[in-house]
Parts: structure tokens; sequence; C-alpha cells
């Protein structure tokens, strides 16, 4: 049964996933087709799109697994599922869950790719709060390198944290929400790492990132390991003081713990330092900007003895 031209067209302009259709032969690859879903998606027109290649998208975002596997694809003229990080119009990150597909003339040879293009941060939530499923979309190697969590703490690993960051930043921006940026560091873990080894000081740090993850279990809460030994939070709707009583709380309940440091020059217990940053997101600025301010505001606890929380409120 022919079907007619102008169904197929109303049917994929209908369709609620995005698509576009991408000339092979180019040496761009430029969209010639775009659906409205696909402009709904990322908030751009179809008209901007059109004539572009679609790494656009990327921003400057360009260090990603998923480029090089659609890149493997696009030059072998193959089929290929991934999902990357893009941007949309107002800046917002969004997880894109895509299939490229080649279509083919009467020969054999490719034209064009069929793109397809869905929001995909539902599903990786979903793969990281079961892990034991799996998904028949998505290759193990995809969902290994996305799942969000931290193997030995349990928390958000630091790229994840930074792309959830960069998610309510832009919110926050939008909304005139309030941020406050916390970050903790253990108190001369060096001398205790030399001391009992890694195992030792890795069990101790297990301990102590549960304890401080506990303190950010609200809904809009993101709790991550910023570094080696060092824990980033980030919470909304509190200003600088109930911030600063927070990061104490915090380490009054690392310091309950009673971890023995017979090196510390600070306690006879682990103790740790905060540095805490609060404001409401300018439409110029970027979150990069508050973490070197949180740095350094912790860099000055440690300065000024350790064990203790320095806040500062961000022009």
């Amino acid at each position: 049964m022919s079907v007619d031209a102008t169904l197929l067209q109303s049917l994929v302009e209908s369709a609620p996933d995005g698509v576009v259709i991408c000339d092979a032969k180019a040496a761009d690859r430029p969209v010639v087709f775009v659906n409205a879903a696909m402009a709904k998606l990322t908030g751009y027109d179809a008209d901007y799109i059109r004539g572009r290649n679609l790494r656009f998208l990327q921003g400057e975002d360009h260090e990603q697994e998923g480029i090089e596997k659609i890149r493997t694809a696009l030059r072998q003229g193959v089929s290929c599922q991934t999902m990357l990080r893009n941007y949309r119009r107002d800046g917002t990150m969004f997880w894109n869950e895509l299939t490229i597909q080649p279509l083919r003339d009467a020969n054999g040879n490719v034209t064009h790719f069929a793109g397809f293009h869905r929001e995909g941060g539902d599903r990786l939530r979903g793969l990281s709060e079961s892990r034991e499923k799996t998904d028949p979309t998505l290759s193990t190697q995809t969902m290994l390198a996305y799942l969000r969590d931290d193997k030995l703490t349990g928390l958000l690993r630091r790229t994840y944290f930074d792309e959830l960051v960069k998610r309510d930043w832009g919110l926050a921006q939008r909304e005139s929400r309030r941020l406050s940026f916390l970050l903790f560091d253990l108190d001369c873990y060096y001398t205790y790492k030399e001391t009992f080894g890694k195992n030792g000081s890795d069990q101790s740090f297990k301990r102590i990132s549960r304890v401080i993850g506990g303190c950010f279990r609200r809904a809009s809460d993101l709790c991550g390991r910023f570094d080696e030994d060092q824990i980033a939070a980030v919470t909304t709707g509190l200003d600088l003081a109930q911030a600063s009583k927070l990061a104490e709380a915090v380490l009054g309940r690392v310091r309950d713990l009673a971890i023995h440091h017979p090196r510390s020059i600070v306690s006879r217990y682990v103790t740790a330092s905060a540095g805490v940053v609060s404001l409401v997101p300018p439409h110029d600025a970027a979150p990069e900007r508050v973490y070197e301010m949180a740095l350094q505001a912790l860099k000055d606890a440690k300065e000024l003895g350790r064990n203790r929380v320095v806040s500062r409120e961000a022009d």
C-alpha cells in the first residue's frame, strides 16, 4: 500500500519526539528538515536550526563520550544511539537521548541522516535509582558512563553534580531564586592517609560522606564529591546566615563521628572546614565563579585555624 508523501510529512511534523534530517553529502551535514517537537525541545525555532550542524547544541561542552560515537556512525554510515549534554536557547542543559539512522537511495548510498531526539533526564534518573535493571535502548557502556553516583561515597559524581548545578543555576537566574554553595574539606587528611593507608582513609571518608550527604535531603538539594577529599552541596531558598548555620551543623556532625586522628593539629578526631557562598545568580554570571569564591572561603577557613566555617555573600 502506498502512502501519500503529504501524509508522511504531516506524521513527522506532528511526532512527539524531535525529528531532524541532515544532508549526508554536504560538507558540514546541515539540517534540511526539522519538526515542531525539535524546536520545542531546544528552544530554537525551525528557521534557526535549518542550515546548521547540530553540534551548536553542545555549546562549549565538546568533551563527551557520545560525540565520538556519533562521529564514528556518521563516518561509517550506520545507525547509533547515545545521550549527550545539550543546551537550550536559554542556556539550560538537558540530556538529549538521540538515535541516528542513515537514509539510503535506490543504489544503497547514504544521502541523509535522520535524527530522533527526546529529553533523557528521566531515563538517567531511573538508571541511577535502579542499577540492576537494564535499558535495552542504551548500551552497557553508555549506562555506566552516566551513572550519577561516586563509587566510594554514594554521592553525586563531580561531572553529574556540575551538570545539575548548571540546571539549577539557569532556573535560579530566570526565577531570581537564591542559591547557596557549601564546600567541605577534611582537615589534615593527608597525614590521616599516611597513618592509616588508603583502605583505612577510604572507609573513614565513606562514613563522613554519608553523614554530610544526610544533611542535604531536601528534593532541591545537591550533594556531590567535589574533589578527592572535598564534598560540595548546593541548597536553594537559604540566606547566607541560614546556609552558614547549616554548614556549622555539618561540621558538628563530622566531629560527632569521633574518628580518631592521631596526627591532627586541630583535634584528637577528624574535623572539617567549610566555605559558603550565597547569592541570587545574575544573568551575566556562570557557576564557575561561585566555585572559585567558595574555594577561597574554604582556604580562608583553613588559614584561620581549620574546623570552622567562612561564609560570603557574593556580589
